[in-house]
């Protein structure tokens, strides 16, 4: 149940701009706080997070957009 909720999630096309504003705030928020206080060690490891993330995202979308459309692993 929740894997089909996953691929029609992803199938949609807005999702790909939703992806690209939420990255946008993601990269550019720590650099408009005060990166002193965090220390520059927590935000290299937010950004490498951050960027692990939105990577991962990528990935499965490009997985999901690639398969046939009448091919389902799931139900095999």
């Amino acid at each position: 149940m929740l894997i089909k909720k996953w691929r029609s999630i992803l199938r949609q096309p807005e999702f790909p701009f939703l992806l690209f504003f939420c990255s946008l705030f993601l990269f550019v928020a720590p650099f408009q706080r005060n990166t002193d206080k965090a220390g520059a060690g927590a935000t290299f490891l937010y950004l490498f997070l951050a960027w692990g993330g939105i990577s991962l995202l990528l990935l499965l979308m490009s997985r999901e957009l690639s398969e046939e459309p009448g091919e389902n692993k799931d139900e095999a």
